[in-house]
């Protein structure tokens, strides 16, 4: 009986590396205006100083939640209470959304629905606004 022993390559310390990374499907529905087209058009109207990262938009289309004006402003105001109390990055809790903010500049970095929120960890966060 022989075994074969395999010698272990210098260059291979540490970890196995991680998968690559799988991108968030790209959303478009000839029937509807994108999100983009959506929110100037409400930020037109109320007047919003919120600004989506791509990856929220990508995740507002996939999961098609329907943000009305009344609710972009309530995250204004969310934004604007935890800028007041010197908050970096916040969980805002919308109904039954849960966004990851960007504080100082106003960025919703990811939005999370009731569905995915289940079992969810939100990390890296220093304060959570219930909107």
């Amino acid at each position: 009986m022989s075994f074969q022993i395999s010698k272990l390559r210098a260059d291979r310390v540490g970890p196995p590396p991680l998968p690559a990374r799988q991108s968030l499907p790209q959303v478009k529905n000839q029937d509807r205006p994108s999100f983009a087209e959506h929110l100037h058009k409400a930020c037109d109207e109320t007047g919003c100083r919120t600004n989506f990262s791509m990856h929220a938009q990508v995740r507002i289309e996939s999961r098609e939640i329907d943000l009305k004006p009344e609710m972009l402003h309530r995250i204004d105001r969310a934004i604007d209470s935890a800028a007041g109390k010197g908050a970096e990055k916040a969980l805002v809790m919308l109904d039954d959304l849960a966004l990851i903010v960007g504080v100082k500049n106003r960025t919703v970095i990811t939005v999370v629905d009731g569905q995915a929120m289940k079992e969810n960890v939100f990390t890296s966060i220093d304060s959570a606004v219930i909107a």
